[in-house]
């Protein structure tokens, strides 16, 4: 028997398949769990022109005493930038493809869609991509879920385009037209 705390979920946040917040009390309207054990959950917001749409993304990592969090655009960002000194075209076609997502995507016309929402990005990515490891890395299907449930998330809201410029910029870096301490600090969660 193993008595590694980090094999465990904190039962407090996920049980019955759902993640869950204390503050205030909330279950998730869905919960994903990940090839790398982080759980993946979409709680209901309240910013914006359409509040009854919003949502927030909220993960918990294995471990007695993790709690949800955001996941902050730095994670997924310096681990592509790490991911793209190993696999610089890989990585450049995966935000081509994120890119062309965005901008094709639309925003939730309906709670019963939104609430109902199965992901179309992370198969494609897993089935393509899958294969982009580096030591200590995320793996892929964190990478896409997460990008494709901002990009959703942005486009509840008029005249939002943090996100989709944090794209283009690490598109730049790749591309050796942007510094990378511009990226991360455009990824940081106050310098936006």
């Amino acid at each position: 028997m193993s008595d590694n705390l980090d094999e465990v979920y904190n039962e407090k946040y996920f049980h019955d398949d759902s993640l869950y917040q204390l503050k205030p009390a909330k279950k998730a309207f869905k919960t994903f769990v990940l090839s790398n054990g982080i759980v993946v959950g979409m709680f209901q917001g309240n910013r914006g022109s359409h509040p009854d749409l919003d949502f927030v993304v909220k993960i918990l990592r294995k471990g007695k005493n993790e709690r949800p969090e955001p996941p902050i655009h730095t994670y997924w960002v310096v681990d592509l930038m790490i991911k793209s000194h190993h696999y610089p075209q890989e990585v450049k076609a995966i935000l081509d493809y994120y890119i062309r997502f965005y901008d094709n995507c639309s925003p939730f016309a309906t709670v019963q869609e939104r609430d109902s929402y199965i992901p179309r990005t992370p198969l494609h990515i897993m089935n393509t991509y899958g294969n982009l490891n580096v030591f200590r890395t995320l793996p892929m299907d964190y990478i896409a879920l997460v990008i494709e449930l901002f990009s959703l998330c942005e486009k509840q809201n008029e005249n939002a385009y943090m996100f989709r410029d944090i794209l283009h910029l690490l598109k730049d870096y790749i591309d050796g037209n942007a510094d990378y301490m511009k990226v991360i600090k455009a990824s940081m969660p106050l310098s936006r």
